[in-house]
Parts: structure tokens; C-alpha cells; sequence
């Protein structure tokens, strides 16, 4: 096992020592508790470990022994893009490969899918409170994943390039802030890492994560709007002039529990 793997294993068994002494503490504490908020439900861990997206199959010659399957949940926080403040009200899953090159022994990590909501955008189209729900002005926002993600939970940084679709009537569906060539790039600092239980029994590694430092450039694809799209959003938008304060919740599972019988691939 690499330093990496043991740095983060370390982490994950402390983090569980944390929650275990948690749910060991006495049930007046649990009795006289106050009620969660409904922004610290939504900030909550996710109901259950969806490992949908993992793939049934690893390359040849992987050890199922050495190989993971992760997820990375964003469910709470918000982003600041030049003029838009916007909460994150719908969760973002990534699905990722962790393992070793059957040949060279070097770790590896395998992007496999990115899933999200188109999420509403207070103000809309136009940034006038109260049009959100009027069909022309309407304005959603769409994270994608923009070819990077590097998740370095020891060390207490991530790297991930986003592009953000933006929906709209009259924008049509090719439009963009960011894109797979310039992307959002946020450089994540993890202030806060702690474990927590979601209501399922799994165990997850809670992330608090904060950039200030991105820039966010003006937008694409979006024809004859695309003045009108910069303006609203204050795009292009210069490094210092955006942040991003996410919740995220990480977990997974060895292959070898997901499959109990895969064998090694030889061909």
C-alpha cells in the first residue's frame, strides 16, 4: 500500500473513531438536542452510497483486491460567479476509479461520470427578483465535468474543471461558461475534514472546501445572447473576484466486496 493509501486509510479511521464516539454519547444528550435546521438536513449525508455508475469490469491484469470505487458528493454550500450567488440546491456525484497499474504498480485514478441537476438561478435571466418561474426569463445553471478532477484528501487539496451549461429559452443549448479547453478551475483547500454516518450505516468523509483564486472567462456558444449572458453574469471575471464554499461527503467500496467473485483479468 502506498503512502497515499495509508495517509488517507489513517484518516478514515480516525474520522470513524470521531463518529463512533459521537453515536456512544449518552441518549439524554440525543434527547435534549435541538432539531436540525432544514439547511443542515440538506447539508446532510446522502441517503445511501450509489455506486450505480461503477463499472462491472476492470482493466487486465487489475487485482479486484487493489481496486475502489469512490464517490464525491457535493450537496450543500454555494459559488460566487462574478455577479451570481448561487446556492447549491441540487447534489453533484462523481464516480471515480481508485487503484494500481497491473504492470508499473504506480496508483491510479479513473474518472468515470459526473452527474448533476440543472439547478435555478435567483433573479434569472435578467437578475430581477421574482422572474425565476416566467418561462423566457427562467435561468438554470448545469455543472459539468470539464476534464480534470485530482482528489488529494491527505493532503488536503482538490483540483476540478468545471463548465457550467446555462439554460434558457433563448440561449439555446450549446451555451456556456467555461469549456473543456478553458475551463473552471478550482483549486480547492479542504479546511475541514470529519467523518460522518448517513442513514443507510455508511461511512463518509465529510469536506468543507473553499476557493478564492479562480477565474471564471466570459461565455460561449450562446449566439446572439452572448452580450447579454456576459453582462448578466459579470463575465468574464477576474481571479479574487469569485469563491466557492462547497460540502462535499466522500465514500466507496473495494471491488473485491462489491464483486466477492471477479476474478483477475488476463485478457
Amino acid at each position: 500500500m502506498s503512502s497515499t493509501f495509508k495517509r488517507l486509510a489513517v484518516l478514515s479511521l480516525s474520522a470513524g473513531l470521531a463518529a463512533a464516539a459521537l453515536a456512544a454519547a449518552p441518549a439524554a444528550s440525543a434527547r435534549t438536542a435541538p432539531k436540525p435546521s432544514a439547511r443542515a438536513a440538506a447539508d446532510g449525508p446522502p441517503a445511501t452510497l450509489d455506486l450505480s455508475d461503477c463499472p462491472d469490469v476492470l482493466p487486465v491484469g487489475a487485482d479486484p483486491a487493489n481496486w475502489y470505487c469512490n464517490v464525491l458528493v457535493t450537496s450543500g454550500g454555494s459559488m460566487k460567479i462574478g455577479k451570481i450567488d448561487q446556492q447549491i440546491t441540487a447534489p453533484m456525484r462523481i464516480t471515480m476509479l481508485a487503484g494500481y497499474d497491473p504492470e508499473t504498480g504506480a496508483e491510479i485514478s479513473k474518472f468515470v461520470k459526473m452527474r448533476s441537476a440543472a439547478m435555478s438561478v435567483a433573479g434569472g435571466a435578467l437578475g430581477i427578483p421574482g422572474t425565476e418561474s416566467v418561462p423566457l426569463f427562467a435561468l438554470k445553471v448545469k455543472p459539468q465535468y470539464a476534464g480534470k478532477i485530482d482528489l488529494d484528501i491527505p493532503n488536503r487539496k482538490t483540483r476540478l474543471a468545471l463548465k457550467l451549461k446555462l439554460v434558457n429559452q433563448l440561449l439555446g443549448d450549446t451555451c456556456y461558461v467555461g469549456s473543456n479547453a478553458a475551463p473552471i478551475t478550482l483549486d480547492l483547500d479542504l479546511k475541514e475534514i470529519t467523518g460522518a454516518s448517513g442513514p443507510d450505516g455508511t461511512f463518509w468523509v465529510k469536506i468543507n472546501s473553499t476557493d478564492d483564486t479562480f477565474a471564471v472567462p466570459k461565455t460561449n456558444g450562446c449566439g446572439f445572447a452572448a452580450p447579454i449572458a456576459d453582462l448578466r453574469g459579470g463575465l468574464p471575471s477576474a481571479s479574487g473576484a469569485n469563491h466557492a464554499q462547497l460540502i462535499s461527503y466522500f465514500g466507496g467500496k473495494g471491488y473485491s466486496e462489491m464483486y466477492p467473485k471477479m476474478a483477475v483479468r488476463r485478457k
